[in-house]
């Protein structure tokens, strides 16, 4: 499945990118807004795209072979600092992060991103760094279980999800998918559960949707990483040069805003816009993706 980039007209239009430009994707996923960017710098211009996924990596080297103006890097962009040097470019007139799950990774089941589809509880960006989301359920307390749902998930029913979840770990390790989605549904009174191969609506959200998130969430470090990743490209930017987030939930959409807010009062940028782009209807309609898709922009005045 091709992962189809969310607010592209928006992020070139508010990114104003012109002939000549050097651009940071800090997120490639599969390269769709990268080729979107390529089509606005023309010949002269320079992309460098960074992505953590190997995947993500690979896909990008075969769509963009050969072409001179592109410079992948195997990398968070969390570390955009500690590699800068290695880019050899002065400073970016853009920047991009897209901070979400691609679609590529979402029906891999080998990554265990998603729980509508089958398979390990891994949910690392980057397969080689870091602990399983099946280990994170092995070893954290019922405690920190419940405040990791809470906060990160702003789960509801988090005390009680973690209470089952220590429970279900006496008797069997929790290691993939439909064991944690069992386990999640035994928490949940009869008449709230799913039938097998039940899908969720946008009214009705799937009682693993938000202990999905708080798990990949933990797993990746992505708030603190969303953090340095910013704060990295906007220490980087040209004066004017512009850096568009796009978030999909409440918690890193506020953390991008405070930000951004911040920089604004301290004079150091310019709010674009105070209220983020969301997606019209006709693409949430071709794209239900978009639906959660929050768009916020600064300019850097110094």
């Amino acid at each position: 499945m091709r992962h189809n980039p969310v607010l592209s007209q928006e992020v070139l239009e508010y990114l104003v990118l012109s002939p000549g430009a050097v651009v940071l994707d800090g997120t490639l996923g599969s390269g769709g807004h990268a080729e979107a960017i390529l089509g606005k710098i023309g010949p002269s211009g320079r992309l460098i795209g960074f992505d953590q996924d190997p995947g993500a990596i690979a896909r990008c080297q075969a769509l963009f072979r050969g072409d001179p103006r592109v410079t992948l890097v195997h990398e968070n962009f969390r570390n955009l600092e500690r590699v800068f040097p290695e880019l050899k470019v002065a400073a970016f007139d853009a920047v991009l992060l897209d901070i979400g799950t691609s679609s590529e990774q979402l029906a891999d089941g080998k990554r265990g991103f998603s729980f509508q589809t089958e398979g390990e509880l891994d949910m690392r960006m980057n397969p080689e760094v870091g602990l399983k989301a099946s280990e994170l359920l092995a070893q954290m307390s019922e405690v920190e279980l419940a405040d990791l749902f809470y906060h990160y998930g702003e789960e509801r029913n988090s005390r009680r999800f973690a209470r089952v979840i220590v429970e279900r770990r006496r008797q069997q390790p929790i290691r993939t998918v439909e064991d944690l989605n069992q386990t999640l549904e035994q928490a949940l009174p009869a008449h709230m559960r799913f039938k097998k191969g039940q899908r969720p609506s946008w009214a009705r959200r799937h009682p693993a949707t938000k202990v999905f998130q708080a798990l990949r969430i933990a797993v990746n470090d992505e708030l603190e990483a969303l953090k340095e990743g910013m704060t990295a490209a906007f220490d980087h930017l040209t004066k004017a040069g512009r850096l568009g987030v796009i978030s999909f939930h409440s918690i890193e959409d506020r953390i991008v805003k405070q930000q951004f807010r911040k920089w604004d009062d301290e004079e150091r940028g310019n709010l674009i816009f105070r209220k983020p782009v969301v997606a019209n209807r006709s693409e949430i309609s071709s794209n239900p993706r978009a639906r959660s898709a929050k768009l916020r922009v600064i300019g850097k005045i110094s």
